[in-house]
């Protein structure tokens, strides 16, 4: 996206053409904009590319940051992984400092035949919620749905919190931030 279209994006969708008289100040690029929402917990987006393609995109909101994960499936973007982070202090977090937590994540996958949808949630008292919806496209159209609850150890939830409006790039670590042993299933 241009430049220009970035600025009309935060002015029309992130402030709601109602900026203020400081928020007018740092509209003047994108990166100035960036700056100023990290430090006032304002939105904004960060997108991360790889030899020239977009890999994921970084959305800083007050009380959470959320990453999605893009590839290319049959020549079009395809969102295969979200990640969300709970940032805000609440009942979770109350002692600790300079974290966020990772309070859910959904796995894409799809070809012709299917989409199957993964939706985990990480709840307080240390229980996960995984939602499966199986929709298959042929030979006729069919949805399956499935939830499971299992007790986890939350502690590798707990993750740094960006020290700039640009530090994103350890959140695209998924792989080891996803590990199947932080999950401590039984």
């Amino acid at each position: 996206m241009s430049e220009e279209g970035t600025l009309d994006n935060i002015l029309t969708l992130s402030l709601e053409n109602k900026p203020t008289a400081e928020d007018k100040k740092h509209l003047n690029n994108a990166e100035d904009w960036a700056k100023y929402a990290f430090d006032n917990d304002k939105e904004y987006y960060v997108t991360f590319f790889k030899d020239g393609e977009p890999i994921a995109c970084v959305n800083n909101y007050f009380r959470k940051i959320s990453v999605t994960f893009l590839t290319y499936n049959n020549g079009e973007l395809f969102v295969y992984l979200y990640m969300i982070y709970n940032k805000e202090k609440g009942s979770y977090n109350k002692d600790v400092d300079g974290k966020i937590f990772l309070r859910q994540f959904e796995l894409y996958d799809e070809n012709a035949d299917k989409r199957i949808t993964n939706k985990v949630l990480f709840r307080d008292n240390g229980i996960m919620n995984v939602e499966t919806i199986t929709e298959t496209k042929r030979p006729e159209f069919s949805m399956n749905y499935e939830e499971k609850e299992t007790k986890v150890n939350l502690s590798h939830n707990w993750i740094r919190k960006p020290q700039n409006y640009k530090d994103y790039e350890y959140l695209l670590d998924h792989q080891n931030i996803l590990k199947p042993e932080y999950l401590d299933l039984p």
